[in-house]
């Protein structure tokens, strides 16, 4: 079997991984194998596969992405050959190196070397004299044939030498001059990471630049949009529009791998009103116990307390875990036992079908009073992932698609579907994805204009939320990065 191994230069320093069967995950997080001490990484930021001699990349949903030769890892991520360059995020750089494994051959040269044979009557450090020697003279010529090598071969991009920076290898230009030129490709989705005004804003978001997205943990209101000192409810109703378009936007290209188109002004306007209706619940009076409703403080504090087994589930399937925190959010407000009026049961609402289906132990009859598996947090986060998969597998994994999927879990893949074969046919050059469906609503099911019309906009408000908790007044960091 070849032997597998990474370079690896990030901001800490150097250090070489070897690659086994398996996975290996890499981020700044606990839950990473391999952590990196680079703010630009996301926690869990991309993993890396090997079977045998086959060993391939795939980006977790970074915020700043995964590259391999400059080329952006693809959903269905990316096979590797020895030299490949891959680039996490801006600073942390990993080198492939596959090669045949090396052949001892120290056994053969000790047999024929002289002195060291039990008969030979010389003293044993003595004997062993010519193998250190030899072992030396191999060490030198192989350092001096890997100089050679990397004099004439590189090792991946020519490195840039900077003013203030001796390091070797570096971005293949100035950070500043690819973000100061917008014909440029730059390396990364994350352009300069100012908070400048509207970098993202709905004002440019017909622009071909890829989105300025931040991880959640690391997200600060931005001046053009929540001026400092206020809060989303005292905004006028424009400035609340233009938020809300900028961060739905946000939350579009991170859970659709980076990147969003515009999303239409009707779209934004359904998921206002949700916002608004979210916003206005940090006034009402802590309700007890759990149930829709109460005050938006202890709604989100349950989902914090939540969201690491729904993180780790998630995870595990390669989805996003906003996918499922946000879900959880508006199918039980994270109430794992809530049951709905036409049997549904849990935090992920699942009928005893479904839940069947994807792994959970179901009773006839279950109930919050008689609950089945469906009531436990952790069993149901990983049917919960294990169904979104399906799901995106139907639809896709791209900005335009992940809404979709969402969709479909609240009205079944079938009658979405069936929606939206119906809205492409009315008209040519429409978009796949689900606000067409909101643009074509009149000619739909009346069952999908009454309740799947709020489900995804309803999704992206509480996503909005809970990613930027204290532009609302909540005292919480984004609810994604609860993961202890």
């Amino acid at each position: 079997m070849l032997e597998v191994r990474l370079k690896c230069k990030g901001p800490e320093g150097e250090r070489t991984i070897t690659v086994a069967e398996g996975r290996i995950s890499f981020g700044r997080g606990s839950d990473a194998d391999e952590r990196f001490e680079d703010n630009s990484l996301s926690r869990l930021h991309a993993t890396l596969y090997r079977e045998g001699d086959r060993v391939w990349i795939v980006d977790d949903n970074s915020s700043n992405g995964t590259f391999v030769n400059g080329d952006a890892v693809p959903a269905v991520g990316k096979p590797l050959a020895n030299g490949d360059r891959i680039k996490l995020g801006n600073d942390t750089v990993l080198m492939v190196e596959i090669a045949a494994p090396a052949k001892a051959e120290a056994p053969k040269a000790a047999a024929a070397s002289p002195g060291i044979t039990a008969s030979s009557g010389v003293p044993s450090g003595l004997g062993l004299l010519p193998i250190v020697m030899i072992g030396f003279a191999f060490m030198i010529v192989s350092l001096s044939l890997a100089l050679i090598g990397y004099k004439l071969l590189g090792w991946g991009e020519p490195a840039v030498v900077r003013a203030d920076d001796d390091v070797e290898f570096s971005d293949p230009e100035p950070r500043s001059s690819r973000d100061s030129d917008p014909k440029k490709t730059p390396d990364s989705p994350s352009n300069s990471g100012s908070s400048t005004s509207g970098s993202t804003s709905s004002s440019d978001s017909n622009s071909n630049e890829p989105l300025d997205i931040k991880t959640p943990e690391s997200s600060k209101p931005e001046p053009s949009v929540i001026p400092q000192g206020k809060r989303y409810l005292d905004l006028s109703e424009d400035e609340k529009r233009k938020y809300v378009a900028d961060r739905s936007m946000r939350i579009a290209a991170i859970i659709g791998n980076s990147s969003s188109d515009t999303i239409p002004a009707e779209a934004v306007e359904k998921i206002k009103s949700f916002t608004d209706a979210y916003a206005k619940r940090i006034n009402v009076k802590p309700l007890g116990g759990c149930r829709f409703g109460d005050n938006l403080q202890a709604t989100y504090e349950r989902a914090s307390k939540n969201a690491p087994f729904i993180v780790r589930a998630f995870n595990a399937r390669g989805i996003d875990p906003r996918i499922g925190l946000y879900l959880a959010m508006i199918e039980s407000e994270h109430c794992v036992c809530l049951q709905s009026p036409t049997g549904p049961l849990g935090m992920f609402q699942f009928t005893k079908a479904t839940g069947e289906n994807h792994g959970l132990k179901t009773i006839s009859g279950a109930s919050p009073n008689n609950p089945d598996e469906r009531c436990e947090p952790e069993p149901s986060a990983r049917a919960a992932a294990s169904y979104m998969k399906s799901l995106t597998g139907r639809y896709g994994t791209g900005p335009a698609s992940v809404p979709l999927a969402i969709g479909s879990y609240n009205s079944g893949e079938g009658g979405l579907s069936s929606n939206l074969v119906k809205a492409l046919e009315s008209g040519s050059g429409l978009p796949r994805d689900f606000w067409t469906l909101i643009s074509k609503g009149d000619m739909l099911s009346k069952q999908f204009q009454s309740e799947n019309f709020k489900y995804v906009p309803k999704f992206f408000a509480a996503a909005i939320v809970g990613e930027f908790p204290q532009d609302f007044g909540l005292k919480l960091q984004p609810v994604s990065t609860y993961t202890k």
